[in-house]
């Protein structure tokens, strides 16, 4: 998934937090605009990210995936649980 913000709730006070799950995942996450700079970190199964305050809008997304690095899945893949609050 490219680099995207999450803006399709009302209210960006509430932070969005996302769980990884199975395969390593390169998350990278920028700035407010999109042509500020990026940074990369991998992700791995259970890791928790939240996005909250001066955060909450910033620009991010996953660059790849290292497929069967986890053994989570039978068939390996990777799984994002995303929590937002959408009143």
């Amino acid at each position: 998934m490219g680099l995207h913000q999450d803006r399709d709730e009302g209210d960006f006070s509430w932070p969005v937090l996302s769980v990884s799950l199975g395969d390593d995942a390169l998350f990278r996450v920028g700035g407010v605009e999109r042509s500020d700079p990026t940074e990369s970190v991998w992700l791995r199964s259970g890791d928790v990210v939240v996005m909250g305050g001066e955060a909450r809008l910033c620009h991010h997304g996953i660059d790849r995936v290292k497929h069967g690095s986890s053994m989570l899945l039978p068939k390996a893949g990777r799984i994002n649980l995303t929590c937002r609050v959408v009143a």
